[in-house]
């Protein structure tokens, strides 16, 4: 796969993405709330559920274009890894900064920041794709940092910090799977 195939279909992807993370938000109940499905999918209301279904599809994305050629380019691992961080920062600041302007949550807000934030996230991975000179070094620290996220996306649903900014639901005011309203505390889920 060139590089003009990998821009063109990273571009072309942000609105598929934003509609794939935007089913994942209820994937939990479709599924029966499968501990697998809690995974990829929001089990609560918090900001951590809502950047996983954000880094989710973006990662499977990067997944499929690493494979399909982009192995090719040195600069892969380091934009992605760049991609992937920048979509829990900017969706906390937009999210942050609106509602410190309007004092509450606003639902057309909070799916539009979903829609932009995937779209930085594409530009910088695009940008950064085409313009990065990576070393090995770069490669390998930014293989680092992605390993990190993945981890943590892996782990903090099925057991979150007891962290209140981003990992508690702000309704139920718990943590990871027992937030969710039909679990509660409740841990047989499947």
């Amino acid at each position: 796969m060139t590089l003009e195939s990998i821009t063109v279909l990273s571009w072309w992807m942000i609105f598929p993405l934003g509609i794939v993370g935007s089913l994942l938000h209820f994937a939990f109940d479709w599924t029966g709330h499968n501990r697998w499905a809690a995974i990829f999918s929001a089990v609560n209301e918090s900001y951590w559920e809502h950047i996983k279904i954000a880094i989710w599809p973006t990662m499977l994305l990067q997944v499929i274009l690493f494979a399909a050629g982009g192995y090719q380019y040195p600069a892969f691992i380091p934009a992605a890894t760049i991609a992937l961080y920048s979509l829990p920062i900017s969706m906390v600041g937009l999210v942050f900064l609106y509602k410190m302007i309007t004092k509450r949550n606003v639902l057309w807000l909070d799916i539009g920041i979903f829609f932009v934030i995937i779209a930085l996230a594409q530009t910088l991975f695009i940008v950064v794709l085409e313009q990065l000179a990576a070393t090995s070094v770069t490669i390998v620290l930014a293989a680092l940092f992605l390993a990190g996220l993945i981890a943590a996306f892996l782990r903090f649903t099925l057991r979150p910090p007891q962290e209140p900014d981003v990992f508690i639901d702000p309704i139920t005011q718990k943590y990871g799977m027992h937030a969710h309203p039909d679990i509660g505390s409740d841990s047989s889920a499947s």
